[in-house]
């Protein structure tokens, strides 16, 4: 494989060694210009699908990238890859990641703690 493939392929593997079974797997594709450094370059991404599971969508990913000329499957991190005229594309499937109930709880008591110390501020301007 040429060396400026490899540059884009050069990441970890996102399937978790832990990850969950059932319809909680996406397909992500992420999209750079070959001459474009993936260090500093962001990449153009968008879901090719969600909610599958992980052989239907690992099934998607490979029939996605097999409709172009030069595709494969890079074993080291996981994705696929295809290459489309100057750009190329990496394929990932990857587990859906739910927000963290920690998360919302944290910004429902930060929103509460907000409205309280507003209501406080005015309740002295008030008194005077």
């Amino acid at each position: 494989m040429a060396e400026s493939i490899e540059r884009f392929l050069r990441r970890r593997p996102t399937i978790s060694t832990h990850a969950p079974l059932g319809r909680v797997f996406n397909v992500l594709r992420e999209t750079w210009r070959l001459d474009d450094d993936p260090k500093r370059t962001t990449p153009d991404s968008g879901f090719i699908a969600t909610g599958r599971s992980a052989s239907e969508a690992a099934d998607l990913a490979r029939e996605w990238t097999g409709r172009f000329a030069r595709h494969g499957f890079d074993k080291a991190s996981g994705a696929w890859w295809a290459v489309e005229g100057p750009h190329i594309h990496r394929i990932t499937v990857a587990p859906r990641r739910r927000r963290s109930i920690g998360l919302a709880l944290g910004l429902g008591a930060a929103g509460l703690a907000a409205v309280l110390v507003a209501r406080g501020a005015s309740g002295r301007r008030g008194g005077r």
